[in-house]
């Protein structure tokens, strides 16, 4: 077998849910497994909002950090929940940097077998990929969120268009991204989610600002919930 992120050989017992086709098979070798960091497996103190992970200093500190107490304030009717699988640490970042913006479309796969753990987390959501702008889908030829729930097998709607063509997020400050507009429309088109439990997915969370312009979309359809989710935090 071929390790889907560094392209070495090895070799590993393929289990009988694998054999059968009912659980994908773990295509990163075992060096590469350990690259990535799950936050579960952090000791400090993690927001209760977003999972940032910081060291509480003192026991009436809030249990949200500074970006989750400004999103509280901006948006008080929302009960928002944003999970994540990984640290976003430089080996999430050179991961990031070869699959995204160099093209390497068969990194899609790497994280396959952790994002088949959704269909138990979320059992009754509707998963929905953050889209990309048309310009962005021409400059980089697919959605890295849409592929990686694809290789991963995982049924999908793309319920938002994206209209506005902004600077990628990575380019941009903590300041800039806090004030970037509404860029994501709802379309009526599609699966109507009145009542619905949606999960909105994207690959990295930083301030949270693009997943809060695109749940606030979603919000104006009346679904029962909006929770998000990232491969990285």
């Amino acid at each position: 077998m071929r390790c889907v992120y560094c392209k070495k050989t090895f070799s590993r017992n393929i289990t009988i849910s694998e054999l059968l086709g009912l659980k994908k098979i773990a295509r990163r070798c075992q060096e590469c497994q350990f690259l990535f960091q799950r936050i579960q497996q952090e000791s400090s103190h993690q927001c209760e909002g977003c999972q940032k992970v910081w060291t509480k200093q003192a026991i009436d500190q809030p249990d949200y950090c500074r970006d989750c107490l400004h999103w509280r304030t901006r948006y008080p009717d929302y009960r928002f929940c944003h999970r994540a699988f990984f640290r976003y640490d430089h080996a999430f970042r050179t991961w990031l940097k070869q699959y995204k913006f160099m093209g390497d479309i068969l990194l899609a796969h790497t994280f396959s077998l952790e994002l088949q753990e959704l269909r138990k987390q979320y059992k009754s959501f509707v998963f929905c990929p953050i889209p990309l702008s048309t310009e962005r889908i021409s400059e980089r030829g697919f959605n890295q969120v849409s592929e990686l729930l694809r290789a991963a097998g995982l049924p999908f709607q793309e319920l938002l268009i994206r209209e506005k063509h902004h600077t990628p997020q990575s380019k941009k400050t903590r300041e800039q991204r806090l004030i970037t507009s509404q860029p994501f429309v709802y379309q009526l088109s599609t699966l109507k989610i009145k009542g619905e439990n949606i999960l909105l997915i994207d690959d990295v969370y930083t301030t949270g600002q693009t997943m809060f312009h695109a749940a606030t979309c979603l919000l104006a359809q009346s679904p029962n919930k909006v929770q998000t989710f990232s491969l990285a935090r």
